[in-house]
């Protein structure tokens, strides 16, 4: 399960939000990638089912993300992530070590 799941943020591109807990509201396929098309009926994934037929996150990927506030509800503010900047998918930092 990626949709819904909380992790720590840990790349540069964010200022002020490296160290902190996120959660993952969507997985915008493709999205780093320049002939993306946001509007492409499977470019904004909300389900992980969805996710999982595309073959899951990759690099090219974008992830939307929101800071866990104190209490564990989601800010509004809303982020574009790179999935390598998030600890779940470090990994992709250096695809060879798969």
């Amino acid at each position: 399960m990626v949709i819904g799941s909380s992790t720590t943020y840990i790349g540069d591109e964010i200022p002020g939000l490296k160290g902190q807990q996120v959660r993952i509201f969507a997985v915008l396929h493709g999205g780093l990638s320049p002939d993306a098309d946001p509007d492409d009926a499977g470019f904004y994934v909300r389900l992980n089912e969805t996710l999982e037929r595309l073959g899951g996150v990759t690099e090219v990927d974008c992830l939307d993300i929101a800071p866990i506030l104190p209490g564990g509800k989601s800010s509004f503010v809303h982020y574009d992530a790179r999935p390598m900047d998030l600890e779940c998918f470090a990994h992709l930092r250096n695809p060879s070590a798969q």
